[in-house]
């Protein structure tokens, strides 16, 4: 983290009863827009630091999540604890705790996955939502493979099993920023958490069905998917975009799947334009 983000991002944490969950926040704003945002699986906090900068000089205010099992947040090994349902009450938990009625939402990847399902529940907090290289389903049916889920499902269950014996004093924090391309983020994420929660997480892609609920959600949500995404097909992204009522599809410049981390700048320019096209007059 630069100093420049360090000067104003105050780190914060939540304890529930499953562990303490870590937050950072830039709250300097009275009465202004509150953007939350949700990193992707083997990440942390810092995939926003750009975004978190780009909106502070416009005057908005920002939260950035560790998600439970990610950065400093806890790392329990128990698997019910992985669960998208579980990330979306961390999430409410800590939108209480901030005092916050109203919001604009990002996600991006499995972080995609926990905005759509908060958005859902949560429909009447949401003032904006934006979607990063998400699905609202399994990722396996528009490939026409889905009859795969079953056996990947149980081969990354096994894995996690036989590596709930991984301990480490201390696990290596990866700062987005510092990135050196694909394969090294890669590489370098699955030393930032136990590999038996980022195979509990991704099995957890294998259940993602939102299809009868997506159209619950009623506030204007862009799509922002890259067009060589590996996981989020064009048809999938316009799926979502016709069953949610107030929705459009942005595709960037900067093509892969990694737009969060690997795209920043252009990421948060996406973001500020929505902000200001839809923030309450």
């Amino acid at each position: 983290m630069n100093n420049a983000t360090n000067s104003y991002l105050k780190e914060k944490s939540i304890q529930t009863e499953n562990g303490e969950i870590f937050y950072y926040s830039d709250m300097a704003f009275q009465n202004k827009l509150t953007v939350v945002f949700l990193h992707g699986l083997s990440s942390n906090h810092t995939t926003w630091i750009n975004a978190i900068e780009t909106l502070h000089k416009n005057g908005y205010n920002s939260i950035a999540l560790d998600l439970r099992g990610h950065g400093h947040s806890d790392k329990n090994k128990i698997k019910s604890l992985y669960k998208i349902p579980v990330f979306t009450d961390d999430l409410n938990r800590i939108v209480k705790n901030e005092n916050i009625n109203r919001f604009f939402l990002v996600g991006y990847s499995f972080g995609g996955a926990i905005a759509i399902d908060y958005a859902i529940k949560y429909s009447n907090s949401i003032l904006g939502l934006v979607l990063i290289s998400a699905n609202h389903v399994n990722p396996l049916e528009y490939k026409k493979i889905k009859f795969l889920t079953p056996i990947g499902y149980a081969i990354l269950n096994f894995f996690a099993f036989l590596l709930l014996w991984q301990k480490r004093k201390k696990y290596y924090y990866f700062q987005q920023g510092e990135s050196g391309g694909y394969w090294h983020s890669v590489w370098v994420g699955l030393n930032t958490m136990p590999l038996s929660i980022n195979f509990w997480m991704l099995s957890q892609m294998g259940g993602l069905n939102f299809r009868e609920n997506i159209a619950n959600i009623k506030a204007p949500t862009i799509i922002i998917r890259a067009n060589d995404d590996p996981f989020l097909s064009a048809a999938e992204a316009e799926e979502m975009s016709k069953a949610i009522l107030n929705a459009r599809i942005i595709i960037p410049k900067h093509s892969s799947h990694f737009l969060a981390s690997h795209a920043q700048e252009e990421v948060a320019q996406i973001i500020l334009e929505f902000l200001k096209h839809y923030e309450p007059r």
